[in-house]
């Protein structure tokens, strides 16, 4: 088993700290957010254990400041944005292209949005097709934020991160 660092724990909790103060500097306008670039960028460079985590703390946070950690809702927040580390960890292991990156933050976005459909089902028994279509505008935004934030800042923030991860100091 792999032994934690120190370090490891600091670095986890300061990209939690670095992805949930973004979402809430970028609340005021609405599903235009870093997010998805950021867990792309995390998947990619820290692997899907140290992601995860980071989602995890994210997504508590989360919950716990805008929703009051729902019971249906939380559990889909997490399943969405965990979504990013499993599939870059296996299905998309080998991309590292800031343009197929892109694409997948398009796909992401919807997929995050879309796994809204059942809480909001379950809750409101929102008609889906028409949660689909009133939704729509707020996944085009996001998914566009994902992907231009994606595409322009993906190179510059992996040499970064490589910097960061570096452990011979």
């Amino acid at each position: 088993m792999k032994k934690v660092l120190i370090y490891d724990l600091c670095l986890t909790a300061t990209l939690s700290s670095v992805l949930f103060v973004q979402e809430q500097l970028l609340a005021f306008l609405p599903n235009i957010q870093l997010t998805i670039f950021l867990l792309i960028l995390f998947s990619k460079k820290l692997g899907f254990v140290q992601t995860s985590f980071i989602v995890l703390i994210y997504t508590t946070l989360d919950c716990l400041v805008n929703g009051g950690l729902h019971v249906l809702y939380f559990p889909f927040m997490l399943l969405g944005w965990l979504l990013i580390p499993l599939t870059l960890s296996t299905v998309f292991k080998k991309v590292t292209a800031p343009l197929f990156l892109g694409f997948l933050a398009i796909l992401y976005a919807f997929c995050y949005s879309w796994i809204f459909l059942i809480p909001n089902y379950l809750i409101y028994q929102i008609d889906p097709v028409a949660y689909l279509i009133t939704d729509l505008a707020w996944e085009a935004l996001l998914a566009a934020s994902g992907f231009l934030s994606t595409v322009w800042f993906y190179r510059p923030c992996e040499k970064l991160m490589d910097i960061i991860k570096r452990k011979d100091r």
